[in-house]
């Protein structure tokens, strides 16, 4: 009998250290670039640029490191366990997912509007982040539960109703707090893996159509802020200085770097004009990104993103079962709206909603929850191939 040994030879092979690489090159890309977003600009006169490089203050950076080396660590213990456990705790997993919903909606911290946050001394964690993972994972089992050994897909109402309020509690919670950019992820994620277990258009369609049709009552649970941004979405310029105070200066930010940009640390930055574009580390670290590495500097990273959602879904149809190769879809999905979102309300092109830039954006509660993420997707693929034990 062969040894079914975590640190083998073989299964070290399965380890995609491609994906790492472009991971590992997204997160030293937006250390640098949140760095130059909240420092001092460099003019030369004064100093030298190594002893600018000297006095600036990396704290950002490394706080952001320090959250990718624990996310390193949880990969690491990830990989010990088989993923196909997750199967027979994830029951478990859905009920302490939504008691933290509820916890954090009747006990936790307002933030921007949402109380959506638990505070541990000067630290928020934020348990919708982290409850993505779980949603994922519940939603895999239940679609591979239907799906696993079948050539059809669900082509049954009945079929898709435990999946159907699996989502519906948690996605409910969210907009209770309210957090619809979190929210709207949630729905992607579960869009998504309807159309990839094949379940028949039929029932998509009544899913959907149900969902416009509430669309008006959601409309009436919307915080007075949320629907100002959705107004200023359609017309920035009603109010400036208010809800559409954002989104103009991401898009005055952002487009003044040109082909080029300005360069990374320059004091000739938007940026570097006080408080000219808030949240310029987090929610629009794009815009600030852009004006400093301009159209190119730009594209390179949406590239990164590309390759590295192309490479989950390759990854996808390597898994050995079909609740592996819904972990992973779900993972993309959950990635690929973030950075559409994200990229979109900076450019002008989708609502402002606060929804991070994944890897890129300053914050401990996305990072974590990205690495745990890729974590998943990195034990789907070393354990593609069937071992014998």
């Amino acid at each position: 009998m062969k040894k079914n040994n975590l640190f083998s030879k073989s299964m070290l092979k399965n380890i995609d250290w491609f994906l790492l690489i472009i991971v590992v090159a997204i997160v030293i890309y937006g250390a640098i670039a949140v760095t130059s977003a909240t420092s001092p600009g460099f003019s030369g006169e004064d100093m030298t640029f190594e002893e600018y490089l000297g006095q600036l203050d990396w704290s950002y950076a490394g706080l952001q490191l320090i959250f990718f080396g624990i996310g390193i660590a949880a990969i690491i213990v990830l990989l010990f366990l088989d993923y196909n456990n997750l199967r027979d705790f994830s029951n478990i997993m859905y009920w302490i997912m939504v008691a933290l919903l509820v916890a954090v909606w009747l006990f936790g911290q307002t933030i921007n509007g949402t109380t959506g946050w638990f505070k541990i001394g000067n630290r928020g964690i934020q348990p919708a982040e982290f409850c993505k993972i779980l949603m994922i994972v519940v939603l895999a089992k239940e679609f591979a539960q239907r799906t696993e050994g079948k050539t059809e897909g669900i082509t049954r109402f009945r079929d898709i109703w435990p999946m159907l309020w699996r989502f519906l509690i948690p996605f409910g919670l969210i907009l209770l707090q309210p957090d619809w950019g979190s929210a709207m992820v949630y729905a992607v994620v579960f869009i998504g893996l309807l159309f990839m277990s094949k379940t028949s258009f039929k029932i998509i369609g009544s899913l959907l159509g149900g969902a416009l049709a509430m669309l008006p009552v959601a409309w009436l649970f919307m915080a007075d802020y949320q629907k100002e941004r959705i107004y200023t979405f359609f017309d920035p310029s009603r109010d400036t200085e208010g809800s559409g105070f954002h989104m103009l200066r991401a898009k005055i930010v952002g487009s003044s770097g040109g082909l080029n940009g300005k360069g990374l640390f320059s004091d000739d930055l938007l940026t570097q004009q006080g408080n000219y574009l808030p949240e310029k580390q987090t929610d629009f670290i794009f815009a600030a990104t852009s004006e400093a590495v301009g159209f190119v500097g730009g594209m390179i990273l949406i590239i990164l993103y590309g390759l590295l959602i192309y490479r989950l879904i390759r990854l996808s149809m390597r898994a050995k079962d079909d609740f592996g190769t819904y972990l992973i879809l779900g993972v993309s999905f959950m990635l690929l709206f973030h950075v559409f979102e994200n990229i979109g309300m900076n450019i002008g092109l989708m609502p402002v909603t606060g929804i991070p830039l994944p890897l890129f954006s300053y914050g401990g509660s996305n990072m974590l929850t990205m690495m745990l993420a890729l974590g998943l997707v990195l034990n789907v693929n070393m354990r593609r191939t069937r071992y014998n034990i």
